[in-house]
């Protein structure tokens, strides 16, 4: 009785033994999952809360995309005009990494917009930015795959923060910024907004971005004239741009092209007619014509106006050095050019064709470089080497080598500034003889003629016409050459040349007899600061520094750079009729004799250096001015030419006679306040009946000379010569 238990049968107390086992596991697993459910709340808690105050960060912060400031890659265009319409074309596309160009909405078709609509977001004018129903299927759809990966869960306005934003990286943190600011962008900006800065960001393959750019390249049109196939073809490539890139790979473009006009007909985007129009289209694909003039070869006018638009946006428009390259090579930026396009490519051919060129004694021929500007200091065409061109913004002789003028110098200095202020005219006679001037102690003769010799008294006609040096010494010599300096340097904007400057030799400076007289400068003068100085021989008297360009926009069509072209008087027009009569004389009877142009009135005048590294001849018509250079750049070479002849002059002439031709002919503008007389050859006076030289000059009414004393009576003898005699033209 007192231990019944001991009594029950055995198999009842081996169950009561299995029973508490089992008990004891469902226990032990009962607090492993209720403590792993607590865990799992409380890091969903962490996370939760975490994720909480990571979405009220960006709710509550200023994280949204400024459109009005995008910044990125747009690709710049160069524009020249039509001669005959006025209207600017296309001349080139300067980029670097990507080719876009921004096009406003209003511009854009609306089937390309509905074409970006049914494949992309149809849903797109439904949405606050973000399209909930694709969003979480494309969440499901990572674990549990229902349709293609490939057509993601971005709406429009989502890729447009990613294209903006460039934060695209695979990770949560990202997604949850972008749905952020893809709903923040809805509230700031409408649909239309965003639909044209997706369309202009989105990538099109082909090294292009934006839908104008692609319409370029694949059908060579601006966008708005795309057809609805064609619009259909360029949107569909933008899912995978190799895959659907028409030139690669047409049948998938046109699977893809079919898909998206089926759709677009589907979602009632575009009518039956349409549909069946544009169906039945054959697309044809074009490499865009102006596509093929990005990363080419550039001229050197092209060169040239990167340069200058460069140091505009530096010097006049206050932007860092690197702030304007960013602008020019990849800002988008509109520059509207002076070239004209079929002068330079004529220039192209034929600077560098040798034949062109007179015969040297030179083993090698010489470099040479040549700018064209019109009479108003337009540049029209330059070349800045006669060697073939082998680099983008290489070494242009034409507007960065600083070469010695010799006595092309002598117009723009000595001569225009004396006429200017009536120290002589037309046929005021001076002595050729040379100055006696103190150097270092000593009393030397200076300057001697190319000659080596000194013929005694002659007019400033004569003097000019043969480029006697002794007489541009003397003028120089009463005005002083600071004088000079200033007027070239301040007047005619010839910044090459040098004030003061140190160097480990010792001082330097252009305010030198030498310098001012007979060209032989420090560093020397550009071409086409050449070409700019004699401007004002053509057009009576004014000057506008060259100019290579009349504006440049920003990407958003805002000028930001725009040029004065306004011409600034820097002589009277008198002397400007006076000095163009003597330099028409240096062409018809001087050291310029061989430029003659077939009864097209021609003005201009030669110059070496002493060495003869440098020669010139700068020229004008009632059309144009230009400056030819030959010489070389390095190496103490002589340009080796007969006696018989002068180079620059026969290359210039060849040059621009072809450009003349079909021009009428037309005569220099000229003062009224300018008379023709006779003078006397021997006094410079205004001749009598007994002179026994004559020739015509030209005057101010207000600085006439006198009456020839020498000659009153027909008893005088004179042993003068005519001015229009067969003595030889020395030039330099």
């Amino acid at each position: 009785m007192a231990s019944k238990k001991n009594d029950l049968p055995s198999s009842h107390n081996s169950g009561s033994s299995g029973w508490g086992v089992a008990k004891n596991i469902f226990g032990t697993i009962g607090r492993v999952f209720v403590t792993f459910f607590f865990v799992c709340v409380i890091t969903g808690c962490i996370v939760a809360a975490v994720l909480t105050v990571y979405v009220f960060k960006y709710i509550n912060s200023d994280n949204g995309v400024d459109l009005s400031a995008v910044d990125l890659n747009y690709t710049t265009i160069l524009y020249a005009y039509d001669k005959n319409t006025g209207e600017p074309y296309e001349l080139q596309r300067i980029h670097q990494e990507e080719n876009r160009i921004w096009v406003d909405y209003d511009k854009i078709p609306k089937h390309v917009v509905n074409a970006a609509i049914a494949i992309e977001d149809k849903r797109y004018l439904q949405h606050q930015g973000v399209d909930w129903i694709r969003t979480f299927g494309s969440f499901i759809n990572q674990f549990i795959p229902i349709y293609s990966s490939n057509a993601g869960g971005s709406t429009i306005t989502q890729q447009v923060v990613r294209n903006i934003t460039g934060d695209n990286a695979p990770r949560v943190d990202r997604k949850v910024r972008e749905i952020f600011r893809a709903l923040n962008l809805e509230k700031q900006y409408s649909k239309d907004q965003i639909m044209e800065s997706y369309l202009n960001t989105v990538n099109f393959g082909g090294n292009t971005n934006g839908i104008q750019a692609a319409a370029n390249l694949y059908f060579d049109k601006d966008v708005s004239e795309l057809t609805i196939a064609e619009g259909a073809a360029i949107v569909g490539i933008t899912q995978s741009p190799t895959y659907y890139n028409p030139f690669l790979n047409p049948e998938n473009n046109k699977t893809r092209r079919d898909h998206i006009m089926w759709e677009m007909h589907d979602q009632g985007l575009i009518t039956d007619a349409e549909y069946e129009k544009a169906k039945n289209q054959e697309v044809v694909f074009v490499r865009g014509g102006g596509t093929q003039k990005v990363n080419t070869d550039q001229s050197w006018f092209v060169d040239h106006v990167i340069e200058e638009v460069l140091d505009d946006l530096v010097n006049v428009a206050g932007y860092t050095e690197t702030k304007a390259a960013q602008l020019l090579f990849s800002g988008g930026l509109r520059i509207y050019t002076t070239v004209d396009e079929e002068m330079q490519n004529y220039l192209n051919d034929a600077f560098t064709n040798f034949d062109n060129y007179p015969k040297l004694r030179n083993q090698e021929m010489p470099e040479a470089a040549m700018v064209i500007t019109d009479v108003n200091g337009k540049i029209l065409a330059m070349m800045g080497s006669n060697r073939p061109k082998e680099t983008n913004r290489g070494w242009n002789i034409a507007t960065m080598s600083r070469r010695h003028p010799g006595s092309s110098i002598k117009p723009i200095g000595p001569y225009v500034l004396s006429v200017e202020n009536d120290s002589i005219t037309y046929s005021t006679v001076l002595v050729d003889e040379p100055l006696e001037i103190v150097d270092n102690g000593k009393t030397i003769k200076w300057p001697t003629n190319e000659s080596n010799t000194y013929t005694g008294p002659m007019t400033i006609d004569t003097a000019l016409r043969n480029s006697i040096n002794t007489i541009s010494a003397k003028l120089t010599e009463a005005l002083g050459p600071r004088t000079i300096f200033d007027f070239l340097k301040n007047k005619l904007n010839m910044y090459s040349l040098v004030e003061r400057e140190v160097t480990a030799d010792g001082v330097i400076t252009d305010i030198t007899r030498s310098s001012m007289a007979l060209g032989g400068m420090a560093y020397g003068v550009t071409p086409l600061e050449m070409a700019g100085a004699y401007q004002i021989f053509a057009n009576g008297g004014t000057f506008t520094s060259p100019y290579s360009y009349y504006k440049v926009l920003d990407s958003q069509g805002n000028v930001i750079l725009e040029k004065d072209t306004t011409p600034q008087r820097v002589i009277s027009f008198e002397t400007a009729t006076v000095m163009n009569k003597l330099l028409q004389r240096v062409v018809e009877a001087g050291t310029g004799n061989q430029v003659k142009m077939d009864g097209m009135p021609t003005g201009g005048k030669t110059g070496t250096s002493t060495n003869r590294r440098d020669t010139w001849f700068v020229g004008f018509t009632p059309y144009y001015v230009a400056s030819v250079w030959m010489g070389y750049e390095t190496g103490n070479v002589a340009v080796d030419y007969s006696g018989y002849y002068f180079p620059p002059p026969i290359l210039w002439r060849n040059m621009m006679k072809p450009l003349h031709q079909g021009l009428e002919i037309k005569q220099f503008p000229a003062s009224s306040n300018v008379v023709s007389m006779t003078y006397c050859t021997e006094t410079g006076d205004i001749a009598t009946e007994y002179c026994p030289s004559t020739a015509t000059g030209w005057y101010k009414s207000s600085n006439i000379p006198g009456t020839c004393v020498k000659h009153l009576t027909g008893s005088s003898s004179s042993s003068g010569n005519d001015d229009d005699d067969d003595r030889p033209s020395w030039w330099d």
